[in-house]
């Protein structure tokens, strides 16, 4: 009797309520292809809040980056050390147990030299810190980077689409394209921790979407419109995306942010878990107000105008920007 091989990575099916969209229509499509896709990704937003999109970003390259972070992280704590990030930055090795959180992550951006860099509380265009002999690492992180960054863009052109706005009225609040990217790793867990520790607490982003990209160890929950949370698994080849605060403030809460969380496991010990976020905000001094066209006739807009970098001094940021 032949035995049937498991289902690969691919081929598995999941069971999930957020709408997966495919995006090659709106990438190769005309503007009633292009309509067709936004009108969908406008539809999930309001109905559950974020969704996944298929023929986005290469699932091979995704797939490479997991594999590299795997390795980065089964490396030497002191090797490890050699890139932490320094103290009021962004960029760089979060060891594990940082403000409690029970994960250790790698976070890079936009690669600019030392001299290039720009200098803003924010870190926005700070340099990236490398290991050193590891030039696969670096190569391919860059070109997922850019990878994330090219579809986020058309995701943007989708959702001004889908607002009735010209398709480049939100990219080009986005010219500096100083984005980050975090490589989270959940370390398995052989029984309940401490009181007070935690994965990840019930947050929102504070840019414009978010993408996230997961291995198959479950954890991710977002909040749907009903106030439910509900999981948001690994999919396989698809992509989540999530809307954050700035988005909300533009749309005057049309388009709103995403509650999200990664709660403890449920059994110990646990699976290690892995996860790829590519945080998106507008330009450092972009002004973010209500579009006319989502307030009501003779109605105050829910917000009044704010720069991004005005509201990124409001929230407790910090400097630990890896989440999910």
């Amino acid at each position: 009797m032949k035995i049937s091989e498991p289902p690969s990575r691919q081929e598995r099916q999941v069971s999930t309520p957020i709408p997966v969209i495919d995006f090659h229509p709106f990438i190769v499509g005309d503007i009633v292809a292009k309509q067709a896709v936004a009108d969908r990704i406008s539809g999930a937003i309001q109905e559950i809040g974020c969704f996944y999109l298929e023929n986005c970003v290469p699932q091979t390259l995704v797939d490479q980056v997991f594999a590299q972070a795997e390795s980065f992280f089964a490396s030497p704590q002191e090797e490890k050390n050699q890139v932490k990030l320094a103290p009021g930055t962004s960029r760089g090795y979060v060891a594990r147990g940082k403000e409690r959180v029970l994960l250790e992550a790698f976070n890079f951006g936009l690669d600019v030299a030392i001299h290039e860099a720009g200098v803003t509380p924010q870190g926005f265009g700070e340099p990236n810190r490398w290991p050193e002999n590891q030039k696969e690492f670096r190569q391919l992180l860059l070109e997922f980077f850019t990878n994330c960054r090219d579809a986020s863009f058309s995701i943007l052109q989708a959702m001004a689409i889908a607002l009735k706005l010209p398709e480049s009225y939100f990219t080009d609040f986005h010219l500096e394209r100083n984005f980050n990217t975090s490589i989270n790793h959940y370390p398995s867990l052989q029984q309940p921790p401490s009181p007070g520790e935690m994965r990840f607490a019930e947050h929102t982003d504070y840019g414009s979407i978010t993408l996230i990209f997961q291995d198959e160890t479950a954890g991710l929950e977002v909040c749907n419109d009903a106030g439910e949370w509900i999981a948001a698994p690994f999919v396989p080849g698809k992509v989540l995306v999530i809307l954050a605060d700035l988005m909300q403030r533009w749309t005057n809460d049309k388009f709103p942010a995403t509650k999200h969380r990664v709660p403890l496991p449920s059994k110990f010990p646990s699976n290690p878990r892995y996860s790829i976020i590519y945080f998106e905000s507008p330009d450092y001094d972009a002004k973010i107000t209500c579009l006319e066209n989502c307030v009501k006739a003779n109605a105050i807009p829910n917000y009044p105008p704010i720069c991004t970098h005005e509201y990124m001094n409001q929230v407790p940021t910090g400097s630990y920007t890896s989440e999910k």
